[in-house]
């Protein structure tokens, strides 16, 4: 999972000092596993970000059809850690992995964590594509930091479309649950 932040105003070259890295481990509460370098983003004007990629080895929240919660138990450290980069405004982008954990998060505040879901269809829109700039990671964040990810899901009885900006920011684009012709017979398994 690829997430870019925010520089700490204490560390303002791309070649990092130790001082340096140990801030930016401190402040973004990165563990060993977690991976980061600076980026710069900036096609014009020099704009340096951390592309950061959190370790996620070994869980998976895309194990369908799940109940919300069951999917969501080994995932909350990274759900408060999403939600903490958004707040404090230190999330530059995110990637479709962290998106859709957001998404899930957001269904199952509104729904219920008891509500069994599925994953129907997810689409990536790259919005800007810097991948000239990189060469050797075209298909990182770096290389395409703004997005627009949909994502449909079956819950509740009902179809929800929703979109998640790189940025975090998610709205409920729209919900089917009156169709006549056969939504309630739709098996999530």
């Amino acid at each position: 999972m690829q997430l870019l932040l925010n520089i700490p105003e204490s560390c303002v070259d791309i070649d990092l000092s130790e001082k340096d890295r140990k801030t930016i481990e401190d402040v973004y509460k990165l563990t060993l596993e977690d991976k980061y370098e600076i980026a710069n983003i900036g096609p014009g004007a020099d704009l340096l970000v951390i592309l950061t990629t959190i370790a996620t080895a070994g869980l998976s929240i895309w194990n369908f059809p799940t109940v919300l919660k069951d999917g969501l138990d080994n995932w909350q450290w990274l759900i408060k850690k999403l939600k903490s980069f958004i707040q404090k405004k230190e999330l530059v982008s995110l990637d479709q992995d962290a998106a859709g954990i957001l998404a899930i998060d957001y269904l199952a505040n509104k729904y219920g964590d008891d509500s069994c879901f599925n994953l129907m269809d997810a689409h990536t829109f790259k919005i800007i594509n810097l991948g000239g700039m990189f060469p050797n990671r075209k298909e990182s964040l770096a290389a395409h930091p703004h997005n627009y990810y949909v994502f449909t899901f079956y819950i509740a009885a009902r179809i929800v479309v929703l979109s998640v900006r790189s940025t975090g920011k998610i709205r409920e684009l729209e919900t089917f649950d009156d169709m006549p012709y056969g939504l309630n017979d739709y098996k999530t398994g």
